[in-house]
């Protein structure tokens, strides 16, 4: 039986994430399949991942092939997803549209046929990432001065991650799971010194602060109103 959340139009808002992927058809049919295969398979991780679970409301689904886009009510997970999109291995990059909210439509388990200006803004989101070629996050409808505090931070970050090398991303990584550098030296096999070192290079506290700061921001954006 598919449970259906009905919710009253203008009730709540909810934060629309729409995802699109870069350069996909440019692939060949072949490409294109093996990728559309990874792709099913890695959205359907982030549907399990218990990083997402709670703050899914409509599950993470492939809309237009090249596609996906999930509603969420908690936005204390966006970096994590931005950073995972990022990362996502074995697939081109990502565009996210992040827009906040209200959805006319019922919600259903899994994000397809809804409606509302939470996903008309993430779409205008998406699409002013494609046409100023920005990765990292594009944020529309949590308040004109937080989208701008947003952005710029989402901007921030997208650089920072893709000025550092393939070890000082895995240190990071590693780090953003709360491993300690003891644990993160035996997991890569290399002394603690060295992870030292490389944390050091990755600007691991000016990227923590940048994300702690965007969670902030958005926290505020989407406090429960008094009524």
């Amino acid at each position: 039986m598919v449970r259906i959340v009905r919710v009253r139009r203008g009730d709540e808002s909810y934060i629309a994430v729409i995802g699109d992927m870069l350069s996909s058809r440019a692939l060949s049919s072949a490409e294109r399949k093996s990728v559309q295969s990874r792709f099913s398979e890695y959205i359907g991780a982030l549907n399990r991942s218990k990083r997402y679970r709670s703050a899914l409301v409509s599950k993470f689904a492939i809309t237009l092939g090249d596609e996906f886009q999930g509603i969420l009510k908690d936005s204390s997970v966006l970096p994590d997803l931005i950073w995972d999109v990022t990362g996502a291995l074995g697939l081109p990059a990502f565009r996210l549209g992040i827009g906040y909210g209200t959805i006319d439509t019922a919600i259903p388990p899994y994000a397809i046929n809804l409606d509302g200006p939470a996903l008309h803004r993430a779409r205008a989101a998406i699409e002013t990432a494609k046409s100023g070629e920005i990765l990292g996050g594009v944020f529309v409808g949590f308040g004109e001065e937080i989208d701008e505090v947003a952005n710029g931070i989402a901007r921030l970050l997208s650089f920072h991650v893709h000025k550092r090398s393939s070890i000082q991303l895995r240190v990071l990584g590693f780090l953003r799971q709360g491993y300690s550098q003891v644990e993160i030296a035996r997991l890569m096999n290399q002394s603690p010194q060295a992870v030292s070192q490389h944390k050091k290079a990755a600007g691991w506290e000016s990227f923590h602060a940048g994300e702690q700061a965007l969670c902030a921001i958005l926290r505020i954006a989407t406090a429960p109103r008094p009524k």
